[in-house]
């Protein structure tokens, strides 16, 4: 008894001595997943390092209260207002913009409200409130929905005095579809939608207005003690110096580059 004991002791102590293996909490937004950059980067960063990211997809709002709440160790995020609260609200260890792409007025082929005519993003929204014509919003809190409401601020239009403006709460991917099938416009990243676009029902039809510039940012937060806190520093060395950059300065949808470096 006394030697399976102390075989059981010994086998215990040896389980304790094994290192755990590394890994960190990554909260970023659906359109960095979407667009197919997350997945790239949990198995490169993975065959760079061994440490494994565990990623909480959320609109960037609410990846930024998980930093805040230090149940995330990193956010990726591309809300620069949110951002800015969150600054004042808790500094930061690291802010950086560090790569942006653009957002895009996306619609049925028919384009009834024409807003491929259209002057600005601002006129396009106009078209599309004028028209009556349906439109689906995120209503979650993204970086993409705080740039809709900006372009309708800018438009000097309420959307919801349009009835055909309707507040979905879904995540980018989930939205295209379903503005695919009810024939609906909307805003998106343009990752996102080139990556969807094969089987959606759905045309860019205005892009290029300098206002729809979508700009992410990495925000690694004060130390807070936790054991996940280098390997999250060391993620975002990789992201920012490593080949982690130059992996998205490469990245490409369709054979176009999907992000510019900043």
């Amino acid at each position: 008894m006394r030697r399976a004991l102390a075989a059981i002791a010994l086998l215990l102590a040896a389980c304790a001595r094994e290192p755990k293996a590394k890994s960190f909490v990554l909260a970023t937004t659906t359109t960095v997943q979407g667009s197919g950059v997350l997945p790239m980067l949990i198995v490169e960063f993975k065959r760079d390092t061994g440490i494994d990211i565990h990623p909480l997809v959320v609109a960037s709002a609410r990846a930024l209260e998980f930093t805040a709440q230090h149940e995330a160790d990193v956010a990726i995020t591309h809300d620069p207002v949110a951002e800015r609260r969150f600054l004042k609200a808790n500094g930061a260890k690291l802010y950086r913009q560090f790569m942006w792409n653009d957002f895009v007025i996306v619609g049925p082929p028919d384009d009834p409200a024409d807003v491929a005519h259209a002057r600005s993003a601002a006129d396009a929204f106009r078209r599309i409130h004028e028209g009556h014509r349906v439109f689906l919003s995120r209503d979650d809190q993204s970086g993409t929905n705080t740039k809709e409401r900006a372009i309708w601020r800018a438009a000097l239009v309420v959307p919801e005095f349009n009835p055909g403006y309707v507040k979905m709460g879904q995540p980018m991917p989930a939205l295209l579809r379903t503005s695919s099938e009810m024939r609906a416009y909307t805003l998106s990243d343009r990752a996102t939608f080139e990556q969807l676009a094969d089987n959606l029902q759905l045309r860019l039809l205005f892009a290029g207005d300098p206002f729809l510039r979508n700009t992410y940012a990495v925000i690694l937060p004060q130390p807070t003690g936790r054991p996940e806190a280098a390997s999250a520093e060391r993620f975002v060395d990789w992201l920012l110096n490593g080949r982690g950059h130059s992996l998205l300065e490469k990245f490409e949808i369709k054979g176009k580059r999907a992000f510019t470096m900043m």
